[in-house]
């Protein structure tokens, strides 16, 4: 599984919408499919992700996928009849295929919380004697 920030994901919803409503008639797999790739890159990169430069790699990984980003995506929107060119649904189906879970900013200062935590106690001494110490012991 992949965290990404919940932003990327509104920004490539809005981003998407925005392409979408600019085409005539009904899209191509392959050029949404082309579209989105191109697009979780930007994002990435206009975010400063950590992983921006290799984040197509990243994704591939996380959802274990057999051939390239593109070739599945392009094999997803071409396979399924019934799918609904919408930034939405687009965007979850990248989250489905490439097993994203999208974090907000709570989530990271969560993360960030529990670290601190664990800076308190590097060598996990007070975990064995069965908690943390408390202020009247001292």
């Amino acid at each position: 599984m992949m965290q990404l920030p919940h932003e990327m994901r509104d920004t490539m919803v809005e981003q998407l919408d925005e392409y979408l409503d600019a085409l005539t008639g009904t899209p191509e797999a392959e050029m949404v499919a082309a579209r989105l790739v191109e697009l979780v890159s930007t994002v990435a990169d206009e975010m400063k992700l950590d992983e921006a430069d290799e984040i197509l790699l990243k994704l591939e990984s996380s959802g274990e996928l057999d051939a390239s980003l593109l070739e599945v995506l392009e094999e997803e929107f071409e396979g399924n009849h019934e799918f609904e060119f919408t930034g939405e649904e687009i965007v979850g189906l990248l989250e489905k295929v490439c097993d994203i879970e999208w974090t907000t900013k709570d989530d990271e200062d969560d993360d960030a919380e529990e670290e601190v935590d664990d800076d308190e106690d590097p060598d996990g001494f007070f975990d064995e004697m069965g908690g943390e110490p408390d202020d009247e012991d001292m």
